[in-house]
């Protein structure tokens, strides 16, 4: 038995998604979009609106408000918060498979790396799901995924 990690638009070669983004998800971009008007951003405004929505409906998100705002919603959060918020909130306006991207890259970057998050992302994945992981790593960040963990990663973690 296998879990889909990815969700279906995802996992189509075809990325629009057929039946439309939904009045809904437009509201959450326009909510969204409000609450980071100006000074500052009403933070429980954005968490109502993105933390609610499962992988489909964040996928569809993150592309909805990059066409409306002509801005991707992962860059809005980088620039409104700090942190480790900030790292939540980025993770949570990208697509799941951008997402782990993002989360591998921080992961690795600097001295030493943080296997614990490696090791969350990569153990357990179906050569479909590895290969998809990489393509969009090298996509994203133009660097070979599998170079850098053999990099990073030593004794018994060098074997996956």
């Amino acid at each position: 038995m296998t879990i889909d990690l990815y969700p279906e638009l995802v996992r189509r070669e075809d990325l629009s998604p057929d039946e439309g983004f939904g009045a809904d998800i437009d509201e959450d971009c326009q909510t969204i979009h409000e609450a980071t008007k100006g000074w500052g951003a009403n933070a429980q405004k954005v968490i109502d609106a993105l933390a609610s929505k499962d992988a489909n409906e964040r996928w569809k998100l993150s592309h909805r408000y990059k066409e409306l705002f002509d801005k991707p919603l992962d860059e809005l959060m980088k620039k409104e918060f700090k942190g480790d918020f900030k790292f939540g909130m980025t993770c949570l306006a990208m697509p799941l498979d951008e997402a782990e991207c993002y989360m591998l890259k921080k992961a690795t970057d600097g001295i030493g790396s943080h296997i614990h998050v490696v090791y969350s992302i990569i153990c357990g994945r179906t050569n479909e799901e590895m290969n998809k992981l990489k393509k969009n790593y090298f996509k994203i960040y133009t660097k070979d995924m599998s170079k850098l963990l053999a990099s990073e990663l030593h004794g018994d973690m060098e074997r996956y």
